[in-house]
């Protein structure tokens, strides 16, 4: 391992060795003048998953093919949402579920 921890080399072995590399695949990374940007915003929904399109095409293509019926004949029906995403989006927040 590099000495200088204040080294491109240094940041390059660290990258190497990061067990969460490969996640950086599946997000868009935005350009800005030809490089990918550094992401430090906080008021944000961060960077795109790029799995994401087919999914809200998904559920779109169900609200068009099932209209209210999508709450039962959905792929992933709408109906029980509130089942598993009360205390998740509770949590997000700051709130709790009664």
């Amino acid at each position: 391992m590099v000495a200088n921890k204040n080294s491109v080399e240094f940041a390059k072995e660290l990258d190497q060795a990061d067990t969460l590399k490969m996640y950086r695949e599946k997000f868009f990374i935005p350009q800005f003048h030809g490089r990918d940007t550094v992401y430090f915003t906080g008021n944000s929904l961060g960077l795109q998953p790029k799995t994401v399109s087919s999914y809200i095409q998904q559920e779109l293509n169900d609200w068009a093919q099932h209209g209210v019926e999508g709450h039962f004949e959905a792929k992933r029906p709408w109906f029980a949402y509130h089942e598993f995403l009360s205390e998740k989006a509770a949590k997000i927040v700051g709130g709790f579920v009664i």
